[in-house]
């Protein structure tokens, strides 16, 4: 569309050009035309290279979100059979929220149950019978233990009886040393002596029937018995012992010496007995029958898989939280690993977003933002990026089949109420230079993927390349090409 200065000079022209054929047609002389005027000259804008603070900074929409945010799904296809919560509903971690159609696994599950009940209860049973009999062998044990003890304590006076019958029998064939033969007459000479002197006082007593007189004699009576006695074992010394004495004195040596021979092969047989039985014991503890083992253990991995096979048609909370969302409903079919239901827990929350790729190329872990709630307009809290998805952070995905896309925000609510939802927009300076060079971006030109710009000189129009920094709206950083005070053709 002309502007309206062309315009008009164009009106201009029509007009004259139909005043000519006019006279022409009639047959008058034509007028002198009236020149037209030049078209004017569009005043070029230049800017000045100035030097101050450039910033570049960024803005992008975000919401409030829950920390902890479970996406939870079927690891089976199939039907959904029950949906047992609603959207907004509080659960509990390991509370059932909704389950596919499955009563023949359930009855599968039941019967695998009682199979594994009875191998279980034929092995307890086998266990218990194993336990008595070894608890019988370690009783049996314990008594042939203090058997033993016994026998080994009454070595010491088999030992004693040998070493007697030994000495007796060696004394008697020796006969009566002369020492021992002196001894015994100094016996007998000793009572012969408190013979006389109790007869001596019996006789002083006895002048007269009286207590005194019964008493002295009844200690001569002693004396006298005591004297037999002594004179007795001197004639046995003097005599030695008989043959028939000596061979009673053998025998019984050599009855003590089999006795002891006896109590050694008796020990010995104990040791035996209680060292077979160790091992008796040590093999019923052992012994469990492989068949029942194995049994129990199908029975178990049975189990197991059709425990697993269930919770795959089962969709279970793994946290405390509210059911954020619902894509599940009684009877429509469903298909395995696809999200039927986010539970959120909100007792935490942070600021989720999904900035463009070319915003998260500036975006950097660890920047400081400001944040400004939908809510709460005319107020701003900072918070910190904490998180940038891969790879431009350490953001990821759950597992292979959820990528994690989200830049995450941490942040101090402070005295704002604020809940998961809530838009915010989310300022950003991602690079900032107080004392640069600086044109706005009207001034600067692009071709082939250079920057460029026109400085005008002394009337002379120039080409200069240029390089450029920090690019914010309003100012572009010049960092080579240019000096300030420089002016340049705007576009």
């Amino acid at each position: 569309m002309p502007s309206k200065p062309q315009a008009l000079i164009l009106a201009v022209a029509m007009i004259a050009i139909a005043g000519c054929t006019a006279v022409t047609s009639s047959g008058k002389e034509d007028p002198t035309p009236t020149p037209l005027p030049p078209p004017p000259v569009s005043e070029q804008t230049t800017y000045t290279v100035r030097r101050g603070e450039v910033i570049e900074d960024l803005s992008f929409t975000a919401r409030v979100s829950p920390v902890v945010e479970e996406e939870l799904y079927f690891r089976s296809a199939g039907r959904v059979d029950r949906v047992l919560v609603k959207r907004g509903d509080l659960v509990e971690e390991g509370q059932l929220l909704a389950e596919l159609q499955n009563e023949d696994l359930r009855r599968q599950l039941a019967q695998a149950q009682i199979e594994l009940d009875t191998a279980e209860l034929n092995l307890r049973r086998s266990t218990e019978s194993q336990e008595d009999r070894v608890a019988s062998l370690e009783g049996q044990q314990e008594i042939r233990q203090l058997q033993l003890t016994k026998m080994k304590e009454a070595l010491h006076g088999l030992d004693l009886d040998v070493q007697l019958a030994a000495a007796k029998l060696a004394a008697a064939r020796q006969g009566p040393s002369p020492e021992d033969l002196e001894i015994a007459q100094r016996r007998v000479e000793r009572a012969r002596n408190s013979l006389w002197a109790e007869q001596l006082r019996r006789d002083a007593a006895c002048g007269t029937p009286s207590l005194a007189c019964d008493q002295a004699q009844a200690s001569v009576n002693n004396s006298e018995e005591a004297l037999r006695i002594e004179e007795l074992t001197l004639q046995i010394l003097q005599a030695g012992p008989s043959e028939d004495e000596l061979l009673t004195l053998q025998a019984n040596y050599e009855k003590a010496l089999q006795r002891r021979r006896d109590a050694d092969v008796d020990i010995a047989i104990k040791e035996l007995e209680i060292s077979m039985a160790a091992d008796e014991i040590a093999r019923a503890k052992e012994t469990t029958d492989p068949q029942l083992l194995s049994a129990v253990e199908r029975a178990r991995l049975a189990l197991e898989r059709l425990q697993d096979q269930l919770e795959a048609t089962q969709v279970i909370s793994p946290i405390n939280g509210r059911v954020a969302s619902i894509n599940a409903t009684e009877g429509r079919e469903v298909t395995a690993y696809t999200t039927v239901f986010v539970v959120s827990d909100e007792s935490q929350v942070e600021i989720t977003a999904e900035p463009t790729t070319a915003q998260l190329d500036r975006l950097a872990e660890g920047m400081t933002v400001e944040l400004i709630f939908s809510q709460y307009p005319n107020q701003v809290l900072t918070g910190e990026i904490y998180q940038l998805p891969y790879p431009y952070g350490h953001g990821g995905g759950t597992s292979l089949e959820v990528t994690d896309r989200k830049t995450r925000i941490t942040f101090d609510a402070q005295e704002l109420s604020v809940k998961a939802g809530d838009l915010v927009r989310v300022d950003v300076t991602v690079a900032e230079n107080a004392d640069a060079l600086w044109l706005p971006p009207a001034a600067i030109r692009t071709f082939a993927g250079r920057s460029f710009v026109v400085v005008k000189e002394d009337g002379i129009e120039r080409r200069v390349d240029i390089a450029l920094g920090i690019e914010g709206t309003e100012r572009v950083e010049i960092l080579e090409g240019l000096e300030e005070g420089q002016i340049v053709v705007g576009q």
